[in-house]
């Protein structure tokens, strides 16, 4: 490896970086004024989980007491808790047991119907009162709570299936439109507006970001996401948000998919670390091809110039595989990783028929910063624990190649074996793998998307980085692999290299959405 390469980039935090780098982000507040908000939904004293609100699929997790104990939620935090049977029945139930969880800013809804209900709440212990069906459909009967409680004590809560508001736990539309309700909650001066996209509650599907974008676009004040999240990327894309100042956090944390600590911290480092654009070389017999579902490949060009556009674009690494190796049984073409890392200040991965420590090495020596390993690491799983022990996790990349069913396919496309990606990824992970190259088969070459589930359930199985590949069409879906999916970077071969896209434009889609990325400045060659 040549000085200049070496002495041009740093790591930091397991990610590689250059010393000029720049973080460019659409907005955004400062840390600290997003909340985590626990969520306590009770019935008979006990707290509960609807599925989709329906009472007749009921999971029981214990008293709020031992709950809270048993999630770590400290003294201080805000909860939200819903009195569902009040709710149901229109006035409220659950008031001693809101008495007993003192220590804790509440808010508290269900069965408000009236300013007395509100009262009753409020010398229960709460410090705000959760309004619904009577923010929605009761312009007048909101007003005098209003006037009796003061609005700097209420919260209106609509829940919302498409463009329509529903009321009475979801059993009926409400008789206004959002844009009416909205105006009126404006008018009284309530500051909060709690949205709950009722397709994605207790789903674990991920948070409606589209919902509260259009509703960002409708009012100033302050958004509570309610709906859907899961993992602690949909809580970094919520905090991303700067109209949204909270997410209701509920069966994930009672079913002990993140913690209250983890969700806590993840969103006050938001932007401690940018995401990353990365073009893929696919290489064969020293030149760039690509394909669709890794069949029919043609010729896309020459990898050093193609490595130096992607550079000069603002790519923010490169990932290199030999698309050829495996199969044919023979070691990636060493000469054509020299050049090409010969004219990159960019970090560049390279994988393609890596079987042993020497191949490893070999690359690294090369040029590489990291190196991919995929069909040798299925078929002899310590490879990784070796090549981690033997060079670093930082430098060992699990290429994942999954079909549309989820298992995994090695031999570049050729081979599907009994093992599912999700626990192969874990797997991984164990074993020392630093992050995960995670393509879909399916959508390889097709720009129709990545697959944004599997990517989901690869990222929150796992706590290292995932690269998302496969799919990329349009700059929509570089945003939705962030945001949705919870991949830490995106990765994209025909797209750039048919000029449908170019980096730059992929990263300003990004920092649009309020996703931080890396502008780099240009190093001299």
């Amino acid at each position: 490896m040549s000085a200049p390469r070496t002495s041009a980039r740093m790591r930091v935090s397991g990610a590689l970086t250059g010393p000029s780098d720049t973080l460019s982000r659409g907005g955004g507040r400062g840390c600290g004024d997003f909340e985590v908000i626990a969520s306590l939904d009770l019935l008979n004293g006990n707290v509960v989980r609807l599925r989709r609100g329906a009472f007749d699929d009921v999971t029981t997790y214990g008293d709020p007491a031992t709950v809270l104990q048993r999630l770590n939620i400290p003294k201080g935090a805000r909860l939200h808790v819903v009195d569902l049977d009040g709710s149901r029945s229109g006035a409220p139930r659950e008031l001693d047991t809101i008495a007993r969880l003192n220590g804790y800013r509440l808010q508290v809804g269900g069965g408000i119907r009236s300013a007395a209900d509100a009262r009753a709440w409020l010398n229960a212990g709460a410090q705000k009162v959760v309004i619904g069906t009577i923010a929605a459909d009761a312009p007048d009967e909101l007003a005098r709570i209003v006037d009796a409680i003061g609005a700097e004590h209420a919260i209106a809560a609509i829940d919302v299936n498409g463009d329509e508001i529903r009321v009475d736990g979801w059993t009926r539309g409400a008789a206004r439109s959002i844009d009416a309700v909205i105006e009126n909650l404006e008018r009284l001066g309530i500051e909060e507006l709690l949205a709950t996209d009722i397709n994605r509650d207790g789903m674990l599907g991920g948070p409606s970001l589209d919902l509260y974008r259009r509703l960002a676009a409708k009012t100033n004040m302050r958004l509570i996401a309610s709906g859907g999240v899961t993992t602690l990327g949909d809580v970094v894309s919520l905090a991303r948000n700067p109209a949204i100042g909270g997410a209701i956090v509920g069966r994930a944390l009672l079913d002990v998919r993140i913690t209250y600590e983890q969700a806590t911290a993840r969103a006050a480092l938001r932007d401690a670390l940018p995401e990353r654009v990365i073009p893929c070389l696919d290489v064969r017999d020293g030149r760039v091809v690509k394909g669709v579902q890794f069949r029919e490949l043609r010729d896309a060009g020459d990898p050093v110039e193609c490595a130096r556009r992607y550079e000069a674009e603002g790519a923010d690494e490169l990932v290199m595989l030999d698309v050829s190796a495996t199969d044919t049984g023979r070691a990636t073409a060493l000469a054509t990783v020299e050049r090409v890392a010969e004219a990159l200040f960019i970090p560049l991965t390279v994988g393609g028929g890596v079987r042993t420590l020497d191949d490893f090495r070999a690359l690294l020596r090369a040029g590489a910063d990291r190196v991919a390993i995929n069909t040798a690491a299925v078929r002899d799983p310590q490879l990784i624990a070796r090549c981690a022990r033997e060079f670093g996790v930082q430098a060992v990349v699990l290429s994942c190649d999954a079909d549309g069913d989820g298992n995994v396919i090695v031999r570049s496309g050729k081979e599907s074996v009994a093992l599912n990606a999700v626990d192969w990824c874990r797997k991984a992970e164990e074993l020392g793998a630093g992050e995960i190259l995670l393509t879909s088969v399916a959508r390889d070459g097709t720009a129709s998307g990545f697959d944004l589930s599997l990517i989901r359930a690869v990222a929150s199985a796992v706590s290292i980085g995932v690269i998302a590949s496969g799919g990329a069409g349009n700059a929509k879906h570089f945003r939705e692999a962030i945001e949705i999916g919870g991949a830490r970077a995106v990765l994209a071969a025909s797209l750039f290299h048919d000029r449908v896209l170019t980096i730059s434009d992929a990263k300003a889609a990004m920092a649009a959405a309020n996703i931080p990325v890396r502008e780099v400045t240009q190093c001299s060659m």
